[in-house]
């Protein structure tokens, strides 16, 4: 009988062990660093390679992954190739995009957005075009830039013809073909518009843009992941618990002050 109870404690002891050991193991191998390559398009300046952590929505995503082992890798790409690559399968993810359609069955998103974006038309001062819905707007000739999204709406009207749109490659060739009248209108992030008048154009050129005060959407943007990259919800995972512990510490609030000044400093 004393035999068998020392063989039931040895026992008990052995199976403890093994689950102890098999928690630490699995424990182990959650904290494995991982990594992760995103596609990096040009939208000063919230992304902008030249400045300081990338622009801010480059800080907040870095210092997100890192919070959970991950490692972040910057692949330099025009900005419909940005979005399109992933989906495309030939990156494995990217960041600052939009909720549509065509990516939603392509891409997963972070639970959380990391940023909104304020959509507003700019136009040329001496141009009064109001509206109060986007059917108002159906003679004029609106620039887009390849691969954005600037509402469901919009992309809607846009795609039955019912609205003019002149596609460009970029934001900044937008903005040429609004100063020399090619378009009426170019949508675009309110603060992200002014940045770029700010730093490419004179101040004379500057003086003949005005952006309309009412939005045409608020737009949340998420970090996305390629829908059949087998570490998908992984990395997300990780992503959403960093990016919670960047909001949780004020850390997040820290960087975006220091990005509003910035943008309030001299050019």
């Amino acid at each position: 009988m004393n035999s068998q109870r020392i063989a039931a404690s040895i026992n008990y002891w052995l199976t403890a062990l093994l689950a102890l050991t098999a928690l630490l193991v699995s424990g182990a191998h959650a904290q494995e660093w991982m990594n992760v390559t995103l596609t990096q398009q040009e939208y000063p300046p919230l992304i902008m390679r030249d400045a300081p952590y990338g622009g801010l929505l480059t800080q907040i995503v870095t210092e997100s992954f890192r919070l959970s082992r991950v490692e972040v890798h910057y692949t330099a790409v025009p900005n419909n190739r940005a979005i399109a690559g992933p989906m495309l399968d030939l990156y494995e993810g990217s960041y600052g995009w939009a909720h549509s359609v065509e990516r939603d069955t392509k891409l997963l998103y972070s639970s959380k957005p990391i940023y909104a974006l304020r959509i507003v038309f700019f136009n040329r001062q001496s141009d009064d075009i109001p509206w109060k819905t986007l059917l108002d707007l159906r003679s004029s000739r609106i620039g887009v830039t390849q691969g954005n999204h600037y509402s469901d709406e919009f992309a809607s009207l846009s795609a039955a013809g019912q609205l003019q749109t002149d596609s460009a490659p970029s934001d900044l060739s937008n903005f040429r073909k609004l100063l020399l009248g090619r378009i009426d209108l170019f949508p675009i992030d309110q603060d992200v518009g002014q940045f770029i008048l700010k730093t490419n154009f004179s101040l004379q050129d500057q003086n003949k843009i005005a952006f309309q005060k009412k939005p045409i959407s608020i737009v949340p943007v998420y970090v996305v992941i390629r829908r059949n990259l087998h570490q998908a919800k992984e990395l997300l995972d990780r992503f959403d618990r960093g990016f919670q512990q960047l909001t949780e510490t004020g850390q997040l609030e820290n960087m975006i002050e220091a990005h509003r000044a910035m943008l309030s400093a001299p050019p």
